[in-house]
């Protein structure tokens, strides 16, 4: 008994350090592989790594994609710290920066003090939403070109941080505001929340948070403006940045319906119910059930009474809006249904928290839902294991060998054979 209680203490005093070294361990479950060999997947060797292995820290630093339409900061660092790498372990060098920012997020969620996430519970399920749900999937796994979704979640939790600037992670969000925003344009939309927040509440630390988050914005916007005056961005079928009603059906299909009942039980409820040339009227139908519920009278009065919820509902609106004006070729899914699906969650479980009985019920089974599918994804049955696992893959230091025999060789990368990347 006394060994127990021991333990008991034990495991109350440390749950934090406990909580991290398990979520540690669910990320390593994922992709053993990748750890242990490194890779680099498509434009982050081909374009990014590239530029900065032959051109230096500067031009690695200061490099725009401009067929995306931003500036992508952490992607940038990340290439010229590979860079520095001898060229056999250069691909450690990304997996290992795209794994600090998901590292970040957990020590961020399970430390930091939030309005929102107050209690060990509360941090335990938000890191699992983070993690494993549906809307987290393979494609931005360990990945720099894709950490901008982190950096994404980290920004709208920094929002609902405590006000005190004695708190380590307090002092550092003006810093990881100013990345996010040089990173994504995702944090980039949602400053004129943090104006919002500072003028309600003036203090330095808010000032601070907005004045780096706004000056990235202000840069990220002129490299937009810039980029659309001179037609630089991607076309054909890369196209993005416009409105179209199929992006509308796909984002309430990957977002509404796919955050909480994951790819596989999706298509099943769509494809094998449903008549597929009627599924735009059953997607509309389904809003139409979805907004009415959400906007009954009880819930129009939680989500006006309880503050955190009204701004998760507003950040939700905001990232909806965006990623169907910025989703590639008509579609609104992967990295781009993800923070949305994310905001659902979040907005989920914070009615979880606020309500009571048959009603915290329903709440917690959708969260059930979505997590059990997320496990059921996460690994063996992803769809995409190709981010995940070695499928033929290259070995990256035969390939160093073979180029060093020939200069003109193309180093193959993730995924091959659509992928290659040339260092001459």
């Amino acid at each position: 008994m006394q060994t127990l209680f021991l333990n008991k203490k034990f495991f109350l005093e440390n749950y934090k350090i406990i909580l991290l070294i398990f979520f540690i361990l669910l990320i390593f479950y994922r992709s053993p592989y990748i750890f242990i060999n490194g890779r680099f997947v498509a434009e982050e060797g081909s374009f990014w790594f590239r530029n900065a292995y032959l051109f230096g820290p500067i031009k690695g630093l200061t490099q725009i994609f401009f067929g995306s339409g931003y500036l992508n900061l952490w992607a940038n660092i990340s290439s010229v710290v590979a860079s520095f790498l001898p060229l056999e372990f250069s691909p450690f060098g990304t997996v290992y920066m795209a794994f600090s920012v998901q590292l970040f997020l957990l020590i961020y969620i399970i430390f930091s003090e939030s309005n929102f996430l107050k209690s060990g519970y509360d941090k335990f399920f938000i890191c699992l939403i983070t993690l494993v749900t549906p809307p987290m999937v393979a494609e931005v796994w360990l990945n720099t070109l894709t950490s901008q979704v982190y950096f994404s979640m980290i920004t709208i939790l920094i929002y609902f941080q405590k006000n005190s600037f004695e708190n380590f992670f307090n002092k550092l969000s003006p810093i990881i505001l100013l990345i996010s925003g040089l990173t994504s344009l995702i944090p980039c939309v949602l400053s004129p929340l943090f104006f919002y927040k500072w003028h309600v509440q003036k203090n330095f630390s808010n000032l601070l948070n907005l004045s780096t988050l706004g000056f990235a914005t202000f840069l990220q916007l002129f490299i937009f403006i810039f980029i659309k005056i001179n037609n630089l961005e991607l076309a054909g079928s890369n196209l993005r940045y416009e409105i179209s009603f199929e992006k509308i059906i796909s984002y309430f299909y990957n977002v509404i319906v796919k955050t909480f009942l994951g790819r596989d039980l999706t298509q099943t409820t769509f494809y094998k119910f449903f008549d597929l040339s009627h599924l735009s009227f059953v997607i509309s139908l389904l809003v139409v059930l979805f907004l009415f519920l959400f906007f009954l009278r009880f819930f129009f009065k939680k989500i006006k009474d309880d503050k955190i919820l009204k701004f998760l509902i507003l950040f939700l609106i905001i990232q909806s809006l965006f990623v169907i004006y910025a989703g590639k070729d008509h579609q609104v899914q992967g990295r781009f249904a993800l923070i949305p699906g994310i905001l659902l969650l979040f907005s989920t479980y914070r009615f979880l928290q606020i309500t009571k009985g048959v009603t915290k019920i329903i709440f917690s089974s959708f969260l059930l839902i979505s997590l059990t599918t997320g496990f059921y994804e996460y690994k063996i049955n992803n769809k995409y294991k190709h981010f995940l696992e070695c499928f033929n893959c290259p070995i990256w230091k035969d390939e160093v060998r073979n180029w060093k025999m020939d200069n003109n060789y193309e180093l193959k990368i993730w995924n091959y054979p659509g992928k290659t990347m040339k260092l001459n």
